[in-house]
């Protein structure tokens, strides 16, 4: 219904049949298409396969979201079959277009003829029949107003902004996310009117979240332009484009010095994200500690020879073998699992890897339980070798090996260019089949479609659909040459905008959740712990924090064109 700015170039009218009368529905529709002919509109009518019907009325000037909604929702007072949904997002509002399968049976269908159809999207309506609308719709217009704007009665901080005073404060240098509410109106541009009873004040409570987050304007800015925050664009669209940049930057201002007056931080969380901070984090160029497992021998033991030559051979021969040793959707899993086991011993410099398996399933996209089983697999093929079992807080301790069959000639396979990543988190949306085609893209093993279908070993049809799929979303182009050329630098917005980041966060926290839990029994259950010991049992506190701090989630800036999910559990434990 909206394009990345926010902006609306059709009304599209839904009617919905109520109690199975479909002769009403066809009356209000033929009513309310009378009504917009008088305001001097110029419609498509179609019909679905269960007697619902729609009307569009296409606009020559894109207007802004709270515009359309706002003509939509009075429509709906004086239409009572009209469903105003599809116009109440910025983000997922969307509509059957005539032509189009229906999810039963069947096809929307026009209810008149195809060359009039066209004509009226050739000439669509101009301002004045907006403007019409907006003349006619005043009473309703008023009086949804009204009804969608409940009395105040909250404690307001300067200039009206409302900012939740128990929310974590994120500590100076550390970056968190915007979730909630706020992240609801930047996404889709649909606020409380309670709450924020003007655009204004819903742009300023966007830019307040995001600067208590520890965010830069550069942050914001990119979102508004890449469509990731098209309903924060929406909030914009009234003014010009120059315009536009003046308030984005005049409301920053005022968000940051708002937010520096009324921050008011929780001891206990700062003690808790200070608490991580020493345990887990580490610089980009640090080698990271084992994710909770056994002591692997050192990287720099001469004895093991250059141990980023071996993983660069061990994963030369994994490319070259897997899709005939794992083949199918049956062998994805354990073709990721082994590429973030991969990534992982490169981090840490050494083939040996102490990594749990919901550190994997972070890194993968699945569960920790399908992780057990593919590490079972990948050892009984002999890409893999369980060193020492897992106890206590540690993890197994795993090698990474070359089969028996491979070994002799492993050493004469050439080495893969760049990082080894599990399934990042855009392609948990895409899917495994865009996953392999990106990376043959990418690490410049293939430039066309043939090219890819050759390399991954996966049809050329399905490889034609994963190309359409990642240039559709910004992650495939082809260049002057017509060569297939991947954006690694998008995958993070992307990602973002196929709500792919949201995901990742909940499994984070609810692996974060079995930690705290698993701890907790392991200090009770501690047979050296003496009864004046401190009680390690999980806090409530701790436990609600989990649901309000976003502080995994790298800004663009800071991510690169590589971050991968391995980072991130390498910042987070």
């Amino acid at each position: 219904m909206y394009g990345l700015d926010g902006t609306c170039r059709t009304l599209c009218l839904d009617l919905d049949v109520t109690d199975g009368d479909m002769a009403a529905t066809a009356a209000e529709a033929a009513s309310l298409e009378r009504w917009l002919v008088e305001c001097g509109a110029r419609v498509v009518t179609d019909v679905g396969p269960t007697g619902g019907r729609h009307v569009y009325v296409p606009l020559a000037d894109r207007i802004p979201f709270d515009v359309a909604r706002e003509l939509v929702e009075a429509l709906a007072l004086l239409f009572p079959s009209l469903d105003p949904s599809p116009h109440r997002s910025v983000r997922s509002g969307c509509i059957r277009t005539p032509g189009a399968l229906h999810k039963n049976w069947g096809h929307q269908q026009l209810t008149m003829s195809l060359s009039a159809a066209y004509d009226v999207l050739r000439r669509p309506n101009g301002a004045d029949v907006v403007e019409s609308m907006r003349v006619r719709l005043r009473p309703q217009i008023a009086a949804w107003r009204a009804r969608a704007t409940p009395p105040r009665g909250r404690l307001e901080l300067a200039g009206g902004v409302d900012i939740d005073e128990h929310s974590p404060a994120q500590p100076a240098g550390q970056a968190g996310d915007v979730r909630g509410p706020v992240l609801r109106i930047a996404r889709e541009g649909i606020y409380d009117v309670a709450r924020y009873p003007t655009p204004s004040e819903a742009r300023a409570a966007v830019m307040a979240a995001a600067a208590r987050a520890g965010w830069r304007l550069a942050d914001v800015a990119a979102r508004i332009e890449d469509g990731r925050w098209a309903g924060l664009a929406a909030l914009y669209a009234h003014h010009s484009p120059g315009s536009q940049r003046h308030r984005i930057t005049r409301d920053w201002a005022a968000a940051a010095a708002l937010v520096a007056r009324t921050e008011k931080t929780n001891p206990q969380v700062r003690r808790h994200i200070q608490s991580e901070n020493d345990t887990v984090r580490r610089s980009n160029t640090s080698a990271r500690e084992s994710q909770g497992g056994a002591t692997p021998p050192p990287a720099s033991d001469p004895t093991l020879g250059d141990e980023h030559g071996f993983i660069r051979t061990w994963r030369a021969a994994l490319r070259t073998t897997e899709q005939h040793r794992f083949p199918g959707r049956a062998g994805y899993a354990v073709r990721f699992v082994l590429r973030a086991l991969g990534g992982f011993a490169h981090s840490t410099g050494s083939r040996y890897v102490a990594v749990g398996t919901r550190s994997l399933a972070i890194a993968t996209g699945v569960e920790h339980s399908t992780v057990s089983l593919a590490l079972r697999a990948a050892a009984a093929a002999g890409w893999c070798d369980r060193l020492e079992a897992a106890h206590g807080e540690h993890a197994d301790l795993y090698a990474l090996t070359i089969p028996t069959d491979l070994a002799d000639r492993a050493d004469e396979l050439r080495w893969d260019t760049g990082k080894l990543h599990g399934l990042r988190p855009a392609f948990r949306a895409l899917g495994h089949v865009a996953a392999l085609v990106f990376e043959a893209l990418e690490t410049g093993r293939a430039g066309s479609v043939l090219e890819a279908a050759r390399t991954t070993g996966i049809s050329r049809s399905a490889v034609h659909e994963a190309v359409d799929a990642l240039a559709a979303w910004g992650l495939v182009s082809r260049d002057a040459a017509g060569d297939l050329v991947a954006h690694s630098d998008r995958l993070l917005a992307a990602a973002e905008q196929l709500g792919a980041l949201d995901v990742v966060a909940a499994q984070i926290r609810t692996y974060a959740r079995h930690r705290i839990a698993w701890r907790a029994y392991l200090q009770r259950h501690d047979p050296e712990a003496q009864p004046g010991d401190v009680d390690h049992s999980p806090d409530p506190d701790d436990l609600a924090w989990l649901d309000t701090a976003g502080w995994w989630l790298p800004p663009d800036a800071a991510a690169g064109p590589h971050w991968t999910v391995a980072d991130v559990i390498g910042r987070t434990g």
